[in-house]
């Protein structure tokens, strides 16, 4: 597959994302592409606008670090602290027009360890989930398994970002 990997760069998420598409042996969209199969954000701070939803064949897949559709939102592992919550997940979802509401695709449950910050934490916990969800994404996908799984909005929350 040709993956087209969006978001910061410089940030964790992507380098992340980065290897482990590589280490799957799938492409790496750039210029020399005419297409890709598929695109993922692993770390978004803005919504896709419809032209980036639109522009993969089987659309894009963004990670989020909660159980959505609980904690949607910029500031999810932070609120999560806030709330002493004992868990939260790692969870890539297919993009729509909604802000992190479109379908779950793979989602891994992560026991918020509060002896790190919340940095620490991200980095040693949810970045690792990251990785191993999006191997598993990935390989379904690319077997021709796009899981589906709508998010129910009786139980959605949008956590705000902490300044």
């Amino acid at each position: 597959m040709v993956v087209n990997i969006v978001g910061d760069k410089k940030s964790a998420a992507y380098a992340a994302a980065l290897i482990v598409v590589k280490e799957m042996g799938h492409a790496v969209y750039d210029d020399s592409y005419f297409y890709s199969d598929i695109t993922i954000a692993p770390l978004l701070t803005t919504k896709l606008d419809r032209e980036q939803l639109e522009e993969s064949i089987l659309g894009a897949l963004i990670f989020h670090p909660s159980p959505l559709p609980y904690g949607r939102g910029p500031g999810s592992i932070r609120r999560a602290y806030s709330r002493r919550e004992p868990i939260t997940a790692g969870t890539w979802f297919w993009a729509n027009e909604r802000f992190d509401a479109g379908d779950i695709c793979e989602m891994e449950i992560i026991k918020i360890d509060y002896n790190l910050r919340p940095r620490d934490f991200y980095l040693s916990h949810v970045i690792p989930a990251l990785e191993r969800t999006l191997k598993r994404a990935l390989n379904a996908i690319a077997s021709g398994y796009h899981r589906r799984v709508p998010q129910i909005e009786d139980y959605s929350s949008f956590d705000k970002k902490m300044e």
